[in-house]
């Protein structure tokens, strides 16, 4: 999975930045690959879910592609086993840390062919993201996330556009900085983006800390739950 991500990130790039202007929530595109042969155990723990940054580049002949990614972009490898068949992402928005609002992102339909025989699906794969400003034919900057799902079946991408409020300026990047153990019902922010009208912004070590302090901002949350509901 890891040493093939590269090659799939640059697919991703074409493709995702074909699809702009709002949040979808069907597959965009699927790339067939052969899948690896499906490891079952028996005592796997079920019971939590990890969600873990990692590099995006992994060699000096990846640096290419940088240009491509813009400066805010990142990898963020999900292992998961349980009964869930659906990994969805959403996207929640905060007012002076206070969320307001959600929007329901790409959802991914795990196959059953990677269901083991205790009823559970294996999920071992790959969020990844790349935030930019654009500008429209008409000169109107706007600025995009662009994000996919990468596992052993293929990809899924897509884009949705952020709309800032009017006189947010300042902006920056939270990350997930290290690992994390999420319980299996639950969901866990992967990235968020910050911003305010002010000359100044601070910003903590850790996604939820920072979002108390925030004047505005979005965050891309990831979950596993079942075919018809809702992270």
């Amino acid at each position: 999975m890891r040493t093939n991500k590269i090659p799939q990130i640059l697919s991703v790039i074409v493709l995702a930045g074909l699809i702009t202007g709002a949040v979808v929530n069907d597959v965009s595109s699927r790339k067939v690959m052969s899948a690896p042969e499906l490891k079952v155990d028996d005592k796997s723990d079920i019971s939590t879910w990890s969600a873990s940054p990692e590099p995006l580049f992994d060699g000096k002949n990846n640096e290419k592609l940088k240009p491509f990614m813009g400066l805010m972009s990142g990898s963020i490898a999900l292992q998961y086993v349980g009964p869930q068949q659906k990994l969805a992402v959403s996207f929640d928005y905060w007012n002076d840390g206070v969320k307001k609002n959600t929007l329901a992102g790409m959802s991914m339909i795990m196959m059953e062919k990677d269901k083991d025989k205790m009823g559970n699906y294996h999920f071992d794969g790959d969020f990844v993201y790349s935030f930019k400003d654009r500008q429209d034919p008409n000169g109107v900057v706007y600025s995009e996330l662009e994000y996919a799902i990468i596992e052993h079946n293929g990809y899924y991408s897509t884009a949705v556009r952020v709309d800032k409020p009017v006189g947010i300026g300042m902006t920056g990047e939270m990350k997930l900085q290290q690992s994390v153990k999420v319980l299996q019902d639950e969901s866990v922010v992967v990235w968020g983006l910050q911003g305010t009208d002010k000359q100044s912004m601070l910003s903590y070590s850790t996604i939820a800390e920072t979002l108390k302090i925030a004047k505005w901002a979005m965050t891309v949350r990831l979950g596993f739950i079942g075919p018809n509901e809702e992270v």
